[in-house]
Protein backbone atom coordinates (compact mmCIF):
# COMPACT_ATOMS: atom_id res chain seq x y z
CA UNK A 1 0.00 0.00 0.00
CA UNK A 2 1.22 3.68 -1.11
CA UNK A 3 1.20 6.42 1.08
CA UNK A 4 1.68 10.01 -0.51
CA UNK A 5 2.71 12.94 1.68
CA UNK A 6 2.46 16.27 0.86
CA UNK A 7 5.33 18.57 -0.18
CA UNK A 8 3.47 21.47 -0.37
CA UNK A 9 4.39 23.81 2.86
CA UNK A 10 2.51 27.14 3.56
CA UNK A 11 4.99 30.01 3.83
CA UNK A 12 4.88 32.35 6.51
CA UNK A 13 6.07 35.80 7.15
CA UNK A 14 8.08 37.09 10.45
CA UNK A 15 9.73 40.04 11.70
CA UNK A 16 12.44 40.39 14.36
CA UNK A 17 14.86 42.74 16.03
CA UNK A 18 18.20 42.19 17.04
CA UNK A 19 18.77 44.96 19.96
CA UNK A 20 22.06 46.19 19.13
CA UNK A 21 23.37 49.84 17.88
CA UNK A 22 23.60 49.06 14.59
CA UNK A 23 20.28 47.39 14.21
CA UNK A 24 18.52 49.69 16.76
CA UNK A 25 16.30 51.52 13.99
CA UNK A 26 15.21 48.72 12.02
CA UNK A 27 13.17 45.69 11.44
CA UNK A 28 13.79 42.51 9.67
CA UNK A 29 10.70 41.29 7.23
CA UNK A 30 11.39 37.52 6.02
CA UNK A 31 9.61 34.63 5.15
CA UNK A 32 10.10 30.60 5.73
CA UNK A 33 7.98 27.77 5.54
CA UNK A 34 6.00 25.95 7.72
CA UNK A 35 4.68 22.04 8.04
CA UNK A 36 1.38 22.20 8.89
CA UNK A 37 0.50 18.41 8.24
CA UNK A 38 0.25 18.22 12.20
CA UNK A 39 -3.00 20.25 12.11
CA UNK A 40 -1.77 22.82 13.94
CA UNK A 41 -3.14 26.64 14.37
CA UNK A 42 -1.68 28.96 12.18
CA UNK A 43 -3.49 32.21 13.81
CA UNK A 44 -0.82 35.39 13.43
CA UNK A 45 1.83 34.39 16.09
CA UNK A 46 0.44 31.07 16.87
CA UNK A 47 3.18 28.67 18.60
CA UNK A 48 3.72 27.04 15.33
CA UNK A 49 4.15 29.74 13.39
CA UNK A 50 6.84 30.72 15.69
CA UNK A 51 8.62 27.79 16.02
CA UNK A 52 8.98 27.69 11.70
CA UNK A 53 10.45 31.51 12.09
CA UNK A 54 12.67 30.60 15.06
CA UNK A 55 14.27 27.45 13.50
CA UNK A 56 14.56 29.74 10.22
CA UNK A 57 15.92 32.81 11.86
CA UNK A 58 18.29 30.68 14.35
CA UNK A 59 19.97 29.34 10.72
CA UNK A 60 21.93 32.81 10.27
CA UNK A 61 21.79 34.38 14.09
CA UNK A 62 23.31 31.10 15.88
CA UNK A 63 26.81 30.70 14.41
CA UNK A 64 27.31 34.23 14.78
CA UNK A 65 25.98 34.45 18.10
CA UNK A 66 23.56 37.31 17.58
CA UNK A 67 20.62 37.61 20.03
CA UNK A 68 17.24 38.62 18.25
CA UNK A 69 13.72 38.96 19.40
CA UNK A 70 11.09 37.89 16.81
CA UNK A 71 8.12 40.38 16.95
CA UNK A 72 5.37 38.81 14.71
CA UNK A 73 4.48 36.01 12.43
CA UNK A 74 1.94 35.34 9.87
CA UNK A 75 0.55 33.20 7.79
CA UNK A 76 0.97 34.15 4.11
CA UNK A 77 -1.96 32.34 2.91
CA UNK A 78 -5.63 34.23 2.76
CA UNK A 79 -8.62 34.97 1.11
CA UNK A 80 -9.78 37.57 -1.16
CA UNK A 81 -12.78 37.89 -3.36
CA UNK A 82 -13.42 34.37 -2.46
CA UNK A 83 -10.30 33.07 -4.23
CA UNK A 84 -7.09 31.54 -1.76
CA UNK A 85 -3.93 33.99 -2.52
CA UNK A 86 -0.51 34.23 -1.27
CA UNK A 87 2.06 36.58 -0.84
CA UNK A 88 5.77 36.54 -0.31
CA UNK A 89 8.12 38.84 1.56
CA UNK A 90 9.78 40.68 -1.20
CA UNK A 91 5.30 42.14 -1.53
CA UNK A 92 6.02 43.40 1.85
CA UNK A 93 8.95 44.94 1.02
CA UNK A 94 7.76 46.51 -2.46
CA UNK A 95 4.71 48.19 0.21
CA UNK A 96 7.11 49.83 2.31
CA UNK A 97 9.52 51.23 -0.33
CA UNK A 98 6.57 52.40 -2.46
CA UNK A 99 5.76 54.05 0.68
CA UNK A 100 8.73 55.95 1.01
CA UNK A 101 10.09 53.57 4.14
CA UNK A 102 13.87 53.62 3.91
CA UNK A 103 15.49 50.17 3.51
CA UNK A 104 18.80 49.69 5.99
CA UNK A 105 21.73 50.10 4.50
CA UNK A 106 24.57 48.28 6.33
CA UNK A 107 27.86 49.53 5.38
CA UNK A 108 30.12 47.19 4.24
CA UNK A 109 27.31 43.85 4.26
CA UNK A 110 26.42 42.59 0.90
CA UNK A 111 23.11 40.93 0.95
CA UNK A 112 21.45 42.26 4.19
CA UNK A 113 18.65 44.08 2.20
CA UNK A 114 15.30 42.95 4.03
CA UNK A 115 15.87 45.49 6.90
CA UNK A 116 13.65 48.50 6.84
CA UNK A 117 13.68 51.40 9.49
CA UNK A 118 10.01 51.32 10.45
CA UNK A 119 8.30 49.96 13.55
CA UNK A 120 6.02 46.68 13.93
CA UNK A 121 2.58 48.54 13.41
CA UNK A 122 3.91 49.87 9.93
CA UNK A 123 5.02 46.54 8.79
CA UNK A 124 1.61 44.56 10.21
CA UNK A 125 -0.11 47.74 7.82
CA UNK A 126 2.06 46.83 4.91
CA UNK A 127 1.18 43.15 5.30
CA UNK A 128 -2.59 44.38 5.36
CA UNK A 129 -2.14 46.54 2.31
CA UNK A 130 -0.79 43.56 0.54
CA UNK A 131 -4.01 41.51 1.20
CA UNK A 132 -5.91 44.22 -0.57
CA UNK A 133 -3.69 44.44 -3.24
CA UNK A 134 -2.74 47.75 -2.55
CA UNK A 135 0.57 49.24 -3.81
CA UNK A 136 1.62 51.42 -0.98
CA UNK A 137 0.47 52.73 2.83
CA UNK A 138 -1.51 56.28 2.92
CA UNK A 139 0.74 58.54 4.76
CA UNK A 140 -1.39 58.51 8.01
CA UNK A 141 -0.44 54.70 8.58
CA UNK A 142 3.18 55.15 8.65
CA UNK A 143 3.79 55.21 12.59
CA UNK A 144 6.32 57.90 13.14
CA UNK A 145 8.96 57.51 16.03
CA UNK A 146 7.62 54.24 18.05
CA UNK A 147 10.31 51.55 17.49
CA UNK A 148 9.19 48.31 19.20
CA UNK A 149 10.56 47.13 22.82
CA UNK A 150 13.38 44.72 22.57
CA UNK A 151 14.24 42.50 25.65
CA UNK A 152 17.41 41.29 26.57
CA UNK A 153 18.13 38.02 26.61
CA UNK A 154 17.53 37.64 30.68
CA UNK A 155 14.34 39.60 30.48
CA UNK A 156 12.80 37.61 27.47
CA UNK A 157 13.90 34.50 29.34
CA UNK A 158 11.95 35.67 32.62
CA UNK A 159 8.78 36.38 29.86
CA UNK A 160 8.70 33.11 28.26
CA UNK A 161 9.26 31.17 31.81
CA UNK A 162 5.94 33.12 33.27
CA UNK A 163 3.71 32.57 30.32
CA UNK A 164 5.17 28.86 30.57
CA UNK A 165 4.31 28.79 34.39
CA UNK A 166 1.08 30.67 33.92
CA UNK A 167 -0.28 27.89 32.13
CA UNK A 168 -0.32 25.50 35.14
CA UNK A 169 -0.68 27.88 37.45
CA UNK A 170 -1.36 31.89 38.53
CA UNK A 171 1.97 32.48 40.45
CA UNK A 172 5.50 33.26 39.63
CA UNK A 173 8.19 35.25 41.59
CA UNK A 174 11.32 37.12 39.91
CA UNK A 175 13.91 37.51 41.73
CA UNK A 176 15.19 40.33 40.10
CA UNK A 177 17.47 43.30 40.88
CA UNK A 178 16.76 46.76 40.66
CA UNK A 179 17.29 48.36 37.00
CA UNK A 180 16.05 44.67 35.49
CA UNK A 181 12.87 45.52 34.03
CA UNK A 182 10.66 44.02 35.77
CA UNK A 183 7.65 46.40 34.98
CA UNK A 184 8.30 46.81 31.56
CA UNK A 185 8.44 42.65 31.57
CA UNK A 186 5.90 42.01 33.24
CA UNK A 187 3.45 44.52 31.02
CA UNK A 188 4.84 42.03 27.97
CA UNK A 189 3.83 38.86 29.80
CA UNK A 190 -0.05 40.79 30.72
CA UNK A 191 0.00 41.83 26.72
Amino acid sequence: MATFTSSLKSKLIYVFAINDERHSDCLKIGETTIDEDDGTDLFNNAESLQAAAHKRIRQYTKTAGIAYQLLYTEISIFVRNGMIMTFNDKQVHKVLERSGISRKEFEGVDGADEWYCCDLETVKKAISAVKKGETSLHPSEISQGQTPIIFRPEQQEAIDKTRKRFKKGNQMLWNAKMRFGKTLSALQVVK
